[in-house]
């Protein structure tokens, strides 16, 4: 059904821990099926590592409510990776794809095994990592791991330009968002570049809105900051700042992710406030539309798929770059600063936020956003 209407699903896959609750562990004897908390003699009982059994086993981070897997155990993987196994079963069903928890706590040889499942079964399917820092020279565990050497992993999840999008947008300062886009043109190869999972908020950070809201949070109580909300004075303000943020997560290489919700102005700080549910009937139509268009230029360019890039300026809150390839040049400009800015240039182009031709000449007012493209 999802594909009738052009989407995709990707799973979710979390291989290197269950809940205590699950089928394989079974701590609350929920299950007809014997758990490896129940008795030594349970299929599951070598999946994990108990230290005194039953009641003290290794978790994930010391969560007792996530025990953790031995991933290098043959019986588990041969369940993920196996004839027959997860990955193949959801894999065969339709799925676009896998996006692959903690994949830094995974060992090598599994994340290995579990692309070969993926690529036998589709060779289309998506493999995406959960990595924070940049991933093609990540060190984990003492080893450098080879994510994009053709075996392991397709994408990842784009945290490095997040924070240097949120860090240009707070303060203007531009330094970290140019050398972070130049250090993944100069370190992804191409294909993980354009493929690049871009997110701005996710089930573990803050919401979007709240980020930009600029409230000092450091010392309130989760109770606290459940009651914490944008005033009206301040959301036409804020609501400029995520526009800027969006146009850059859409317009910077790599695929604009969106957190359910913060296109139509959920907030939300520390999890699990980051996590309620879709606000239906109340929904912020001047985000949402500020989405839709965001969507609607990238579908359109194809430069923004997986052309080129071109820093103009940048400086004192000033932001400018150019995305090009052979059917589509188009130039971003961001102002930030408390500055108009004046651009030359020769003959038309169109303003396509404003839908507004200008000839040769176009000046940028202060603490505002443009996209051009020849006339």
């Amino acid at each position: 059904k999802a594909k009738e209407l052009g989407i995709q699903i990707v799973l979710d896959g979390v291989f290197n821990h269950t809940g205590d609750d699950s089928l394989y562990f079974n701590k609350y004897n929920r299950y007809d099926s014997i758990g490896a908390y129940q008795d030594k003699n349970s299929r599951y009982f070598s999946w994990y590592n108990f230290t005194d059994y039953p009641n003290k086993y290794e978790s994930w981070w010391g969560i007792k409510t996530l025990p953790a897997i031995n991933e290098s155990n043959p019986d588990y993987i041969d369940f993920i990776t196996g004839k027959d196994g997860v990955i193949e079963y959801y894999t065969k069903l339709g799925i676009g794809g896998w996006r692959l928890d903690v994949v830094d706590e995974l060992p090598a040889d599994f994340v290995k095994k579990i692309r070969d499942a993926v690529k036998r079964n589709n060779q289309n399917a998506v493999i995406i990592g959960e990595v924070w820092e940049d991933a093609t020279n990540k060190i984990s565990y003492g080893i450098r791991r080879e994510y994009f050497q053709g075996k392991e992993l397709d994408s990842v999840m784009n945290y490095p330009l997040k924070n240097a999008i949120l860090e240009f947008v707070k303060s203007g300062n531009v330094n970290l968002l140019s050398w972070t886009i130049k250090e993944q043109i100069d370190h992804y190869p191409h294909q993980a570049l354009h493929a690049l999972m871009n997110i701005l908020s996710t089930h573990d950070t803050i919401r979007l809105l709240s980020n930009l809201s600029g409230e000092n949070i450091e010392g309130k109580t989760k109770s606290e900051l459940s009651n914490l909300k944008i005033s009206k004075d301040n959301f036409d303000n804020v609501f400029f700042k995520l526009k800027v943020a969006t146009l850059l997560q859409y317009t910077l290489m790599g695929v604009p992710t969106i957190y359910y919700g913060d296109e139509v102005g959920m907030q939300g700080y520390v999890d699990p406030l980051n996590r309620q549910t879709f606000p239906w009937g109340n929904e912020n139509l001047d985000i949402y539309n500020w989405y839709v268009f965001l969507s609607k230029i990238r579908d359109k360019y194809s430069a923004f798929s997986c052309g080129s890039f071109e820093e103009i300026y940048k400086g004192n809150g000033v932001y400018v770059y150019k995305r090009f390839d052979d059917n589509s040049e188009i130039l971003i400009a961001v102002n930030l600063s408390n500055n108009n800015i004046c651009f030359d240039f020769e003959g038309n182009l169109l303003e396509i936020i404003s839908n507004k031709e200008y000839n040769n000449y176009y000046e940028l007012n202060r603490k505002s956003i443009a996209v051009f493209v020849n006339v």
